[in-house]
């Protein structure tokens, strides 16, 4: 069994098909990129996956437990923690209060006060900490960070929650040459103890860090392999490659 298994997904916007027949595995402690033209259906997949959306038909299953058309908080719940392309951190809250609002399991804030003196909590911390690079700002308030600062943040706010598997959503997008640099070397490390799917357009990125390249094209599995396969595979190359939009 794989660790996150699609089988023959679908889905329909009224009459239009968005997802068409999609399947993929994907293994346990493998980073896997999901690429593919504009509109080819990654992030919706992405939204099948976490429950933002529902399928019209298939099945999803992680860790062999059938999680399809779930809702969202069940979904996190079991496990998977998903960063979006736009930052959703609190602006007004310091980089350390951050980390403590993802780390909370609870809206009482009494019983978080005592969560966050735990021997877990400050384990935990330091990890991101150390992961991240943000040791230096833990103190500042999320708003004055740069946008490779707040990107990491909220990588590290959602490692905070222990996901088995974590998706991200084009996780580069609009940043320096130098946070490019780092990010790759945050997910590489990552990827040693964690599994991840990551939605990207940018191939030269892509290459730093893949595993395995699931190729998606008018919602549908065009391809699937290490990247010197894909990059070779003329069908590939004739639908994607050299496309610089993205949905």
């Amino acid at each position: 069994m794989g660790f996150l298994e699609i089988h023959n997904l679908s889905k329909s916007f009224d009459t239009v098909g968005v997802i068409n027949d999609f399947s993929m595995e994907l293994v346990e402690l493998t980073l896997c990129c999901l690429v593919g033209p504009n509109g080819a259906g990654k992030t919706t997949t992405m939204d099948l996956i976490t429950g933002r959306q529902k399928p019209t038909s298939g099945r999803i299953v992680f860790c062999e437990d059938d999680i399809t058309g779930l809702d969202e908080h069940e979904i996190a719940r079991r496990g998977i923690g998903r960063k979006f392309q736009v930052p959703a951190v609190f602006r007004d809250l310091t980089v350390h209060q951050n980390l403590e609002v993802a780390y909370s399991r609870s809206t009482h804030p009494l019983k978080n006060m005592f969560r966050f003196k735990e021997p877990l909590f400050a384990a935990k911390l330091d990890e991101v900490l150390a992961l991240t690079g943000l040791s230096g700002r833990l103190n500042d308030e999320a708003g004055i960070l740069s946008h490779g600062e707040t990107q990491w943040l909220e990588i590290g706010m959602v490692l905070m929650q222990n996901p088995r598997l974590l998706l991200l959503d084009e996780p580069v997008a609009g940043m320096t040459e130098p946070e490019i640099e780092k990010t790759v070397a945050i997910l590489n490390n990552l990827k040693r103890t964690n599994t991840l799917l990551v939605v990207e357009h940018d191939m030269a990125f892509v290459r730093e860090i893949a595993d395995v390249v699931t190729v998606m094209h008018m919602g549908s599995l065009l391809a699937q392999g290490p990247i010197s396969e894909i990059e070779t595979n003329e069908r590939v190359r004739e639908v994607y490659l050299g496309e610089t939009e993205e949905a």
